[in-house]
This record gives C-alpha cells, sequence and structure tokens, in this order.
C-alpha cells in the first residue's frame, strides 16, 4: 500500500514539474524572437539585430495598456532600440506614427519611415503587426 502511494505521489510531483517546465516554453512562443533593422535616409541606423519580444504593453505617451502589444513590430522596434524612438499615438487608428529612431527624425511630408515585413511593406501600422518567430523587420526612411 505505502508503495503505491509512493509512486501516484511521484507521478503527481512529475506532472507538476513537467508543467513548470512547459510553462515558461510557451510564455516564450507567445513573444517571439525576429530579426530587426533600421536604415535612415543616408545609413544604416541598426544592423540586422536580433531581438525577443516581451510580453505586455507598449505604454509610451501615456497610451493606456491593452493597445499596443509589446510582442508587436512595434514592441520589437523598442526591445532592439532601448526604447530610442519617438512617435505619437492616434487613438483612430490604434497606432504610434513613427517620427524618429535612434536619432533620426523624418516628420516632412517627402518621407516617412516605412515599415518592411519579410521585405515586403507593410499594410497596417507596426502596432498591428503580429510577429511570428523568424520574421524579419526593416524601418526605413521612405519617400513618400
Amino acid at each position: 500500500m505505502q508503495k503505491k502511494h509512493m509512486f501516484k505521489t511521484g507521478l503527481a510531483g512529475m506532472a507538476a514539474a513537467m508543467a513548470l517546465v512547459a510553462a515558461p516554453i510557451a510564455s516564450a512562443a507567445a513573444t517571439p524572437t525576429v530579426t530587426v533593422r533600421v536604415v535612415g535616409k543616408t545609413k544604416t541606423l541598426l544592423a540586422t539585430k536580433t531581438v525577443h519580444t516581451k510580453s505586455g504593453w507598449i505604454t509610451r505617451g501615456g497610451v493606456a495598456a491593452g493597445k499596443c502589444p509589446a510582442t508587436s513590430a512595434q514592441g520589437a522596434l523598442n526591445v532592439a532600440t532601448h526604447g530610442n524612438w519617438k512617435g505619437s499615438w492616434y487613438a483612430s487608428y490604434r497606432e504610434y506614427f513613427i517620427t524618429g529612431i535612434l536619432g533620426d527624425n523624418e516628420t516632412s511630408k517627402k518621407y516617412y519611415w516605412g515599415l518592411y515585413v519579410n521585405g515586403k511593406l507593410a499594410s497596417k501600422g507596426a502596432c498591428l503587426i503580429k510577429l511570428k518567430t523568424g520574421d524579419k523587420l526593416l524601418f526605413k526612411v521612405t519617400k513618400s
């Protein structure tokens, strides 16, 4: 009887330990690892860098949590640049309008910060881009 109880207890303990090991794996899958590159008007500002996005939200400028996921392209930019970017929040678009990255400010009507995902110009803003591990992001000054 005692052996049976020890066996059941051992199985329960092993299941609990496996659940603890699996939790970080599930969490890591939810926060993708991607590459980020930043190209200004005249030079590369950030060579291709592999970053691991974080959980949570980008709340720069008083934006409420729940609006811009840290696992989005905006979150990847935030990690890659250590927060060295500027932008204004537009609630109607649920998006930051990026005006500067790593000290390169583009606020004219001729140029803007374009976002390319896996080599294609994004059709939506960085907060709305849901990333998958392996995605390649390029933030590039683009002519209007």
